[in-house]
């Protein structure tokens, strides 16, 4: 997979989808499969926005029970299904428990309630079915979480995925499928012809030069980034997204054999923890963001508020700041509706069509996104004038793309196949994305200036380049952990 700026400015295509999130990368993957002529382009790295900052469970959402949202719930379970099926490498299955105690916003009862209703919604695509546990079996199971107060608790079963590499999956995938992709493309403006938007102002942003993508149908996907795509198409028109913050701790490795549930005390919220690799994944938070999507970090208060709610149930860990690896931080394009809490709004997704014909992606959850793609190329295809196409086949063939762990081989070939295949062009994205170097203990700071190097040799960086992305990553280092100081 390599960037295709000469494609770009060749061709007439039926669909352009703007943003490599995993909803824009999976819509470009099945319209590419139906043998729609197709374009991807990115303003910056593939996964860089949410789809490379969330939890990394694929689930059915436990807590969207509570809001009766069971519609929801049965498609994400269903989808987790599928997405076990055809991407195994990537998505596994992983257990769950949840730990009641006194005094916790949601009693036991409810608790196992809402993991019966769990299964029973999951139907034959269920993992394995609850298991209710008393005080002395969590005991067994989890020895290290607290006893004061412990009530009982249930064990359930989800997914664990590696979410940039699924996103990154599906990007090679819709390439290979004959899609047309690049990234570090920015789309900057639409081109009209009789009302309609038929193409797509962008700009290289490794060489500055901007042209023209024409289409007969565009999909904004750009998640956090929607409102400004919108309103380049109709300036007075109401924001369509309501950016949520979530931010999430790479900590040091907590002694827990199983991914942990429980809620917080100062706000209700649920939050997790979960074995990642060699440390301890804590998250989320559900903030609303009123500042540059670009400029996304955690701050102290967010770091506070996870350490004290994960100290509470490990109390003899001695939890704090200093062992914290490392934050990262994404924003939830949640559909524009205000005057409730953000945990609150509905995660469901919604396709928009503008005057103009532009088709826009809101919400949606990250365990949804095959499902959210197969409706937005339904909706597409009849603005694009296709109706003599294949059907989707999303649901049973997965991406094609041989889907190596980070890893795999020696520093160098990690390197060059992150370079060849997967369209890395900056050290930020190898290190964050393809390698994921940047949760490690060292924070890639060990082998960062190799790193370097080896891109330098590759792709043919001056001195001055390879400095700059040198100092570039620091500089993401330093911003994700400014909140520990």
């Amino acid at each position: 997979m390599k960037r295709d700026i000469a494609g770009l400015k060749a061709g007439q295509f039926d669909l352009l989808v703007i943003g490599g999130g995993i909803n824009g990368c999976a819509i470009a993957r099945d319209a590419s499969m139906r043998g729609l002529k197709t374009a991807l382009i990115e303003k910056n790295d593939f996964a860089c926005g949410a789809s490379g900052n969330s939890t990394k469970i694929i689930h059915g959402g436990i807590r969207y029970l509570e809001q009766f949202n069971l519609n929801l719930v049965y498609e994400a379970l269903h989808e987790r299904g599928i997405l076990l099926r055809t991407a195994p490498r990537l998505v596994r299955p992983l257990e769950f428990i949840i730990p009641v105690y006194k005094g916790d916003p949601r009693p036991l009862i409810m608790m196992r309630t809402g993991v019966f209703l769990y299964d029973m919604l999951a139907g034959r695509k269920n993992i394995h079915c609850h298991r209710s546990l008393d005080k002395s079996e969590l005991s067994i199971f989890e020895p290290r979480i607290t006893p004061k107060g412990l009530k009982g608790g249930v064990m359930y079963c989800d997914a664990q995925m590696d979410d940039a590499r699924l996103c990154i999956a599906n990007a090679v995938s819709a390439s290979e499928e004959g899609c047309c992709i690049s990234n570090k493309v920015e789309a900057q403006g639409f081109i009209k012809e009789h009302g309609r938007v038929a193409g797509a102002e962008v700009k290289d942003v490794l060489s500055g030069e901007a042209f023209v993508v024409r289409a007969r149908c565009i999909v904004n996907a750009t998640g956090a980034w929607s409102n400004k795509l919108v309103w380049a198409d109709e300036p007075h028109a109401p924001a369509i997204t309501r950016p949520t913050k979530g931010i999430h701790l790479i900590y040091k490795k907590l002694p827990i054999t199983r991914a942990m549930l429980f809620s917080a005390r100062k706000d209700k919220r649920i939050f997790f923890a979960i074995p990642w690799r060699d440390s301890t994944l804590i998250g989320t938070t559900d903030t609303d963001f009123e500042g540059s999507p670009d400029e996304v970090y955690a701050e102290k208060a967010d770091v506070e508020y996870l350490l004290n709610e994960i100290s509470r149930v490990f109390p003899d860990e001695k939890i704090g700041k200093d062992g914290v690896i490392n934050t990262y931080a994404g924003l939830r394009p949640l559909m524009n509706t205000q005057g409730m809490a953000p945990w609150k709004v509905s995660r469901e997704h919604y396709i928009k069509e503008s005057g103009s014909g532009l088709i826009s992606v809101v919400g949606g959850k990250y365990t949804t996104y095959r499902r959210l793609a197969e409706q937005v190329v339904d909706r597409a295809l009849p603005v694009i004038g296709r109706g003599d196409l294949k059907k989707c086949a999303t649901a049973s063939k997965g991406p094609t793309h041989e889907v190596f762990t980070d890893r795999e081989g020696g520093l160098r070939s990690r390197i060059e196949r992150a370079v060849k295949n997967e369209m890395a062009v900056g050290l930020t994205d190898l290190l964050v994305r393809r390698l994921q170097l940047s949760m490690t203990p060292s924070r890639g700071l060990d082998v960062y200036e190799e790193a370097g190097r080896i891109m330098s040799e590759l792709l043919g960086w001056t001195p001055a380049q390879r400095d700059l992305e040198v100092q570039s990553y620091k500089y993401e280092i330093r911003k994700n952990t400014a909140c520990l100081s």
